[in-house]
């Protein structure tokens, strides 16, 4: 039974929520600002923990605005829309400094946020839509709500960049008018699971993902009349996924999304600092391309690029910081898991004019080879992990290749914080944080930390002669 109640939330989750503990319990309060006392409604009552929304406040927070989103509260992928600009700024970096703290990193200090350069509105250049029904038995696209898996459409996203507005409602039509049905795992009836779209931040043109749980004739249909009406989108493909759950797609046994194409190409490309980036289905890179521009670019200014020093890039992805790096430094060398991102890499390494060396291999697996090759030398080392942070024996490897700096880009300041207690553990000493506004209206921060051995940096040496290292590897130009 809902109830009422008066409180001071006095942190933040990491999904965005106010907490406070009443009497013992942890409240958690959607809406909520920290500091401001409000009457919340308790909705939820679970085991360890309650869940509430805001209702009022008789002293508003001078951060709280009047979300501009009339999808705000049902849809939920914006918690800090209810923010401006200065309260979502203090929010982020208060939840990085109780991630050190939790984890009892000392000495390090946290810098300012840095603000998204397109601002807090038409920034994501990737939007994932689900399929369902409605109470009435409606079909809808949109995102999924707000504590549910329900589907809340979204015509007008304000986040979203204006062309995947486009391709939203082009998408929404056809799929009503034709009435394909969404797909139930259960049941193993319907076809439609989700879409992935990415659009280029430099050309505007779109790349469409549908993922299906049954191949249909209606699909084909479906990415004509889309390419037809939007003319930005370039490609259209079909991954088939009818595993029971909710993960968007299904890798085969090299990690690869397997797919086909329904029309057009597979790939987009995007430019940042003059390095062209060719994103492919199912590939990782960054939701905000403008803001992964500076990012890129002030982490490898930190990280002080040397012509004589190799450079190792660690979770690569499509070649992000590596591609970026290869035009100062001689011998670049990324290494990621997913075979379609290592082949990307290695086209953009041709298309820039760079030598890079990729491999594809996971991280662990591969790092004992380059300790072989490297130790001695002493590499700049870069990290860009997913949000579970570094696997275990990644660290160790790390730390072998006795590393003249290390620049360790986080998307999670919880596991970030976690990481860092060990390299302190180690020995290794972290300067300032740099905080970027990767994702507008959310809690999540994008963090970079630069790392430096206690003692002495490694002499510079000549880097070896390139030669293949682990699976799947070879050199860009070879």
């Amino acid at each position: 039974m809902s109830r009422d109640i008066v409180i001071t939330p006095r942190s933040w989750s990491p999904r965005g929520e106010a907490e406070v503990s009443v009497r013992g319990r942890s409240l958690r309060m959607w809406s909520g600002i920290v500091g401001e006392s409000a009457l919340a409604r308790i909705v939820e009552v679970g085991q360890h923990s309650d869940y509430a929304v805001f209702k009022d406040s008789t002293t508003p927070s001078p951060y709280r605005v009047k979300a501009p989103c009339d999808r705000y509260h049902v849809c939920g992928g914006c918690p800090f829309m209810h923010m401006n600009d200065e309260g979502q700024a203090v929010a982020r970096r208060q939840l990085v400094l109780d991630a050190l703290a939790e984890e009892h990193v000392e000495g390090v200090q946290v810098g300012q946020l840095v603000p998204s350069p397109d601002g807090p509105r038409g920034y994501r250049h990737v939007v994932k839509l689900g399929v369902g029904w409605s109470d009435l038995g409606r079909l809808r696209i949109g995102a999924w709500g707000r504590h549910s898996r329900s589907i809340v459409p979204i015509p007008e996203c304000p986040v979203a960049a204006p062309v995947l507005r486009k391709v939203m409602n082009s998408l929404a039509h056809h799929v009503i008018d034709m009435r394909i049905p969404p797909y139930d795992s259960e049941s193993d009836r319907g076809v439609l699971r989700s879409f992935v779209l990415r659009s280029s931040r430099a050309s505007g043109e779109v790349l469409l993902t549908v993922i299906a749980g049954q191949r249909h004739r209606s699909l084909q249909d479906l990415a004509t009349a889309v390419m037809r009406d939007v003319s930005e989108v370039v490609g259209v493909a079909l991954h088939y996924n009818d595993d029971i759950g909710n993960a968007m797609f299904m890798r085969d046994a090299e990690g690869a999304i397997p797919y086909q194409m329904l029309d057009g190409r597979s790939y987009v490309d995007e430019t940042l600092n003059d390095v062209v980036y060719r994103v492919g289905v199912g590939d990782f890179f960054q939701t905000n391309p403008g803001m992964a521009e500076v990012l890129y670019r002030e982490t490898l200014t930190r990280l002080r690029l040397d012509s004589q020093v190799p450079l190792i890039d660690l979770y690569c992805g499509v070649g992000g910081l590596a591609l970026a790096a290869a035009k100062v430094s001689p011998h670049v060398i990324g290494v990621e898991e997913v075979v379609g991102a290592v082949e990307a890499a290695r086209e953009g390494a041709r298309r820039n004019g760079v030598r890079a060396e990729f491999i594809a291999s996971k991280v662990e697996e591969a790092l004992p080879a380059l300790v072989r090759r490297y130790a001695e030398i002493g590499p700049l080392v870069t990290v860009n992990p997913a949000r579970r942070g570094l696997e275990p024996g990644v660290i160790e490897g790390i730390l072998a290749l006795k590393p003249r700096r290390v620049a360790y880009i986080s998307c999670n300041p919880r596991a970030l914080a976690r990481d860092l207690a060990a390299f302190q553990a180690a020995g290794m000493q972290v300067a300032p944080l740099e905080i970027y506004d990767m994702f507008p209206n959310t809690p999540h921060v994008e963090t970079v930390a630069i790392l430096t051995p206690s003692g002495p940096e490694a002499p510079t040496r000549r880097a070896p002669r390139r030669t293949a290292v682990g699976r799947g590897d070879r050199s860009a130009n070879s």
